[in-house]
């Protein structure tokens, strides 16, 4: 057997296995066939059968394409806010419903707008198809395609489900369904956006042990220059009556009244003007080079050496309290002097008076002193 016999052998072999294997691997379609029957049984006793799976790539801007207003559009919510449509056409919202409704699908049905009760009828068979697929393909990124997603809202026109879908790249999943034996059929399509898959950066190794270190968190000023800001720059602003900028044509010259290419404004999106300009090129493209001010500093100034430039008030100073003058009346100042006398003195000086007999004042001894009781009562002491 010559070489070219033995390769072509092999790459039959080689050919025949794959193809094997992929018979019987569980594919994202297959998944979607296998589970549009058994939900379909289990949630309304309907037969149904899945004729074809196509799945196609897509961008947004193919989307319109893909749906119309006759068609009864549901907008899913998955994870990460992403969101998803699933188109059912007509033939398949009214065999769904009859069957739900009436227990049998017929094959006539008339075009009418489709309702919020439609919506409701036929959310639960796609929310089950697509969280009960899920977990069936044996590719990861097909598992994460259907992964999560619940019922939101029923888009009333193509306009607003394109407002909702707006991520850049889609994967588009088109079902032929069969409704009970070939009385009725259907389309159903799904609209996925691709899952996002954050990068993972290599782990950086520790110089101590060899260890993986953690994640550096990013700091404030690396996270404020990653943000995005919408700048205007203005040449000049002009007052100009109503009338005569109506009056504007083609090939009309406004005066704008500058002198050099160094007076434009840089202003932000509420008008505020954040920095002077001027206007030049640069390697043959037009280039804006902004006054950098003298007070603004890339780092901040938090240390007591960075106060010498700013116009700071002094609050390192030390305060002297006020004299508060004493405004207390002459009355009552008396009476404090006199309650701060100290009419006893030093107690341990006083003499011992164990023996000395109290004296009793009588009447008459008050009488014999010269003093009348309403003199003595009058010498009492005001305290």
């Amino acid at each position: 057997m010559s070489a070219a016999q033995m390769t072509s052998l092999i790459g039959r072999k080689a050919r025949s296995g794959r193809e094997l294997q992929a018979a019987r691997a569980m594919s994202l379609g297959r998944a979607l066939r296998l589970t549009a029957a058994k939900q379909a049984d289990r949630m309304m006793g309907l037969a149904l059968n899945t004729l074809g799976v196509t799945r196609t790539a897509a961008t947004a801007e193919a989307l319109p394409d893909l749906l119309n207003a006759q068609s009864l559009i549901l907008l899913m919510d998955g994870p990460e806010y992403q969101v998803c449509a699933a188109v059912l056409d007509a033939g398949l919202v009214s065999g769904l419903i009859q069957q739900q409704t009436m227990g049998k699908v017929t094959p006539i049905s008339g075009a009418r707008p489709h309702t919020e009760t439609d919506a409701a009828l036929c959310a639960p068979f796609v929310e089950a198809l697509m969280g009960n697929a899920a977990a069936m393909p044996e590719e990861s990124a097909d598992r994460e395609l259907l992964h999560g997603y619940r019922f939101g809202v029923r888009a009333q026109e193509p306009r607003v489900a394109l407002l909702a879908l707006d991520k850049l790249d889609y994967e588009v999943v088109c079902m032929t369904l069969d409704l009970a034996g070939g009385v009725r059929s259907g389309t159903l399509t799904l609209i996925l956006p691709r899952p996002v898959i954050p990068a993972v950066s290599e782990p950086q190794t520790a110089e101590n042990d060899g260890e993986t270190s953690p994640r550096q968190p990013q700091t404030l000023s690396k996270t404020v220059l990653l943000l995005k800001t919408e700048l205007t720059v203005a040449l000049a602003r002009l007052s100009l009556p109503l009338q005569t900028v109506s009056d504007f044509k083609a090939g009309d010259v406004v005066d704008l009244n500058m002198s050099s290419l160094a007076q434009a404004l840089v202003i932000d999106v509420g008008g505020k003007v954040v920095s002077r300009a001027t206007l030049g090129q640069l390697d043959g493209m037009r280039a804006v080079q902004l006054e950098h001010d003298k007070a603004v500093t890339t780092q901040p100034r938090r240390r007591a050496s960075d106060r010498e430039d700013l116009e700071l008030p002094d609050v390192t100073a030390k305060v002297v309290a006020p004299v508060v003058e004493d405004r207390v009346p002459a009355e009552a100042a008396g009476h404090r002097e006199k309650e701060s006398v100290d009419i006893f003195g030093d107690a341990d000086a006083m003499p011992d008076m164990s023996d000395v007999d109290v004296a009793e004042v009588s009447a008459e001894g008050s009488a014999e002193s010269g003093m009348s009781e309403g003199e003595d009562r009058r010498r009492q002491p005001a305290w």
